[in-house]
């Protein structure tokens, strides 16, 4: 940068979500307010990629298309324990699938679509929701 300083990142951030456009646009709000952003479209390649990258948060739809949402961060929190997932959605049927997940001991928060890019940050920079393990996130 101009004046020198480096530019502190708010954390990097996995955007998982079947609708590129949206997944896109996520990651390009978020790059544009500070978080390191990519974005995946598939359950599978979520799995993989944070295994791999072990970013700071990932932000999931409910409904993929194979495996679903709530199964995948199941998945990567069995992988990766303290794991930060948002998963967001836009059906109300995804209360029911949060619930399979908490019958598995896993909590998840859930985020309503269409998403406020304000509260999406904020939720992102709170150090107070919950890790899918229950534990606070850490910043």
């Amino acid at each position: 940068m101009g004046n020198g300083m480096a530019t502190l990142s708010a954390g990097r951030v996995l955007v998982v979500d079947d609708d590129r456009t949206l997944a896109d646009t996520l990651v390009t709000c978020l790059n544009q307010n500070g978080f390191d952003a990519d974005a995946v479209y598939t359950a599978p390649e979520a799995i993989e990629r944070a295994v791999n990258s072990r970013p700071d948060s990932i932000v999931m739809d409910v409904f993929l298309n194979g495996i679903d949402g709530v199964d995948a961060a199941i998945a990567i929190c069995e992988t990766i324990p303290g794991s930060r997932i948002l998963l967001i959605s836009g059906n109300d049927e995804a209360y029911k699938r949060l619930e399979k997940g908490a019958v598995r001991g896993h909590h998840f928060d859930l985020l309503m679509k269409p998403i406020q890019p304000s509260c999406l940050f904020k939720r992102l920079r709170t150090k107070d929701n919950k890790c899918c393990d229950g534990s606070n996130w850490a910043a």
